[in-house]
């Protein structure tokens, strides 16, 4: 089961650690008041597996997010708590 974690964060990071992605990945950011997802460049989890990685803050709105890991199919694989831009 792929598990994400939220480690940490900076004014222009999100540190996450990661357990068992498959291999290609895909991590977006979901604003919690809304549902809207938005995607980042990070190709952190695309060889899968597990570590750790500072995923770079795209321009968002100040609010609360959380990062959603999607297998190739879109389907959810893993998401982390929630945190604040």
């Amino acid at each position: 089961m792929p598990i994400l974690n939220y480690t940490s964060q900076t004014a222009s990071n999100i540190g996450v650690a990661f357990v068992d992605m498959p291999a290609k990945a895909k991590i977006l950011f979901v604003a919690t008041t809304s549902g809207v997802e938005i995607s980042s460049p990070s190709t952190a989890l695309s060889n899968g597996g597990s570590g750790a990685a500072n995923i770079a803050i795209p321009n968002l709105l100040p609010g609360q997010y959380y990062l959603l890991a999607k297998d190739q199919g879109g389907h959810y694989l893993a998401q982390t708590v929630a945190f604040y831009v």
